[in-house]
């Protein structure tokens, strides 16, 4: 609504808009809090909560990160974004470009198996060392995909895990029960 050259914003009061500005309050708040009150003397408190959270076996120092994107339901992308001493590692990010799903519309699960199988055949080849975990965006189905596509390298062994974001629970891959963390956990 504009106003003699200034532009007034409605707040929502209830329904679905309300549900969005709250998911974006508590967005905006936890990235403030990451960005600048997480001391990175405490990076080692975050790793040793998460170790024992998903019951791995070592703290995991570098962490790598998958989610895939559909571009206007054809266009098939993944990015992945790697975390050391719980610290984001920029230089390390990636894109892939899904190169053999397609046809009958997106999948997701073959899209998260082909690329996790490019990123860890790749290393395999470099002799490049592993990350210490592999957390990929998604429920059960997109971690057994990328279960499947570390099987097949011979990396059955690497710690696993997906979130399910909305409801912010953690699968990890050999457990039967999810792992759900506190909302204001910086683990999470």
């Amino acid at each position: 609504e504009r106003r003699r050259g200034q532009v007034h914003f409605r707040v929502p009061q209830r329904g679905e808009k309300v549900r969005l500005l709250e998911l974006v309050i508590g967005n905006a708040k936890l990235a403030h809090d990451l960005e600048w009150r997480h001391p990175r003397k405490r990076s080692r408190e975050i790793l040793v909560a998460l170790m024992d959270a998903l019951g791995l076996p070592d703290e995991p120092r570098r962490i790598e990160c998958f989610d895939i994107s559909n571009l206007q339901g054809s266009d098939i992308v993944a990015s992945m974004v790697v975390f050391e001493m719980a610290a984001p590692k920029k230089s390390d990010y990636r894109t892939f470009k899904v190169k053999t799903v397609g046809g009958n519309g997106p999948d997701d699960f073959a899209s998260m198996r082909e690329v996790v199988g490019r990123r860890y055949r790749r290393l395999l080849e470099e002799g490049a060392d592993l990350p210490d975990l592999v957390l990929i965006d998604g429920g059960l189905g997109q971690l057994g995909a990328a279960a499947e596509a570390l099987d097949e390298l011979g990396l059955g062994e690497l710690p696993l895990a997906s979130l399910a974001k909305r409801e912010e629970i953690l699968y990890v891959r050999g457990r039967t029960d999810p792992v759900v963390l506190s909302h204001s956990a910086p683990t999470l």
